[in-house]
């Protein structure tokens, strides 16, 4: 039997306050008496969408095209207009990014920050890679919450919406091990609220494309968006991109490698899973999710190289079309019929690229021998599997040649330690101290390389930042 819209809104309780503002599920036509708004050019036979229609003076003028030379491609010198002028600029709004912009902004500094993407969180939450490892040290069979500050307010604003939305232990007590699984959703708006309440200046859907530079020292940042190329101009520039990708265009040092490439997958109705007594779980179960309906996980890795456009679509195609026989094959399961894909990662997992040339690299063996005698911590990235706790030098995030500049995030340490450093706590915590030193550095005049560590520990302290 068909029915109409507005039956099927009188059905839910909402027919007739839904049909009188316009209210809708999806984008379909619904019915709405009264006129377009003064000035609308959309349709008066369809209020409900026209009156959201109004013309605009053209926004952007395109300048000369690239050309060809000599068979060479050439693309015309032209104005990069300044969109915007602030103290500190954070490029790329991960965990990392997200983490550098409060902690800058809660310095006193002016704060912006660029993300490609529509929502904050990176690989956390755009890539579904949803459990905070890494954030406690093991002592005498007691753990201990060492990545604080902002990762930790985090953890605890994810746990106030309940185990459906994060698995953090309950109590969220210090002898604990806390490593949840946050929802993505949840986290987007918790982060959201964070850069609000900071005061940052939030601007999605831009990608950092290119330096502004004097010698050694950066002055901002060119970005791309549906606007065209703008600038940036700032005192202070955070790289949190991941791939080191404002390093690279200043002319930093660093080194590549490849990387295992994986994208995520999100099953649900996990739990109405029901297989014959006695038969074996072909598929993986419930997981470490707080929702019992959800699960997520991928189906495997790909080696490849992480700034490579041909190798980061091969693995899309690669893990989609396995992911998709994986569920058609639970479903034909006996007692797996209702599972199904209820979303998949927007972002690829491509787990490192570059690794900057630091003014101290923190490989394996630094880290086993040297971590004790570090002076100039700025937090610690906690237990990973086989390694133990250790502390992170301000040295790490300072990459050598170019001034004004901070990286933070999975472009820090050597092949043998990324896997620890690219773990979320661990990039929430560089990200802090890249954001707390871009700040100092800002408000004072001069590059974070000339900071003295005494006022970094200080800012860290008033931050709630463990570095002991």
């Amino acid at each position: 039997m068909q029915i109409t819209k507005r039956e099927f809104l009188k059905k839910l309780g909402l027919g007739g306050a839904a049909v009188a503002t316009g209210a809708a599920f999806g984008d379909e036509y619904v019915p709405i008496t009264g006129r377009l708004p003064e000035g609308s050019c959309g349709d008066p036979e369809n209020v409900w969408f026209g009156k959201h229609i109004f013309p605009l003076p053209r926004t952007m003028e395109d300048g000369a095209s690239a050309f060809l030379k000599d068979g060479k491609v050439i693309q015309p010198a032209r104005e990069v207009p300044v969109f915007h002028e602030t103290d500190v600029v954070v490029v790329g709004g991960g965990p990392a990014g997200f983490a550098a912009a409060v902690s800058a902004a809660r310095t006193g500094a002016r704060v912006a920050l660029v993300e490609r993407y529509g929502s904050l969180g990176g690989l956390f939450t755009n890539g579904m890679v949803l459990i905070v490892l890494a954030t406690c040290a093991k002592n005498d069979g007691s753990w201990s919450l060492v990545t604080r500050g902002v990762c930790e307010e985090f953890m605890l604003r994810a746990g106030k919406f309940g185990r459906d939305f994060c698995s953090l232990p309950e109590p969220a007590c210090p002898n604990r091990h806390w490593q949840p699984t946050v929802d993505p959703e949840a986290a987007k708006v918790i982060m959201d609220e964070m850069i609000a309440e900071n005061k940052v200046e939030m601007f999605f859907h831009s990608w950092g494309v290119d330096v502004i530079q004097d010698g050694d020292a950066v002055k901002g940042v060119v970005f791309e968006s549906k606007q065209g190329r703008q600038a940036i101009l700032a005192r202070e520039v955070v790289d949190c991109t991941g791939d080191a990708d404002m390093l690279f265009l200043a002319g930093g040092d660093y080194s590549q490698v490849t990387c295992p490439i994986s994208t995520v997958f999100r099953w649900a109705n996990m739990d109405t899973i029901n297989p014959p007594q006695g038969a074996k779980a072909t598929f993986p179960l419930h997981g470490n999710e707080g929702n019992p309906d959800a699960r997520w996980g991928h189906s495997g890795m790909l080696t490849g190289n992480g700034l490579s456009v041909r190798d980061l679509s091969a693995a899309e195609v690669k893990w989609r079309k396995a992911n998709w026989q994986t569920v058609l094959s639970m479903r034909s399961t006996p007692g797996w019929e209702k599972v199904y894909t209820s979303n998949s990662a927007s972002q690829i997992g491509a787990r490192q690229s570059r690794l900057i040339a630091a003014e101290y690299v923190m490989g394996r063996k630094e880290i086993v021998e040297e971590s004790d005698k570090i002076r100039d911590c700025i937090g610690w990235c906690g237990v990973d599997g086989p390694h133990k706790a250790f502390r992170v030098s301000y040295r790490q995030i300072l990459p050598k040649k170019v001034d004004h500049l901070l990286c933070a995030g999975r472009c820090l340490g050597k092949g043998d330690s990324i896997d620890t450093f690219r773990l979320i706590a661990p990039c929430f915590m560089t990200g802090q101290a890249a954001g707390v030193a871009a700040g100092l550095a800002a408000k004072k005049g001069v590059s974070p390389r000339a900071l003295a560590y005494s006022d970094i520990a200080k800012a860290l302290d008033a931050q709630n930042v463990y570095h002991d």
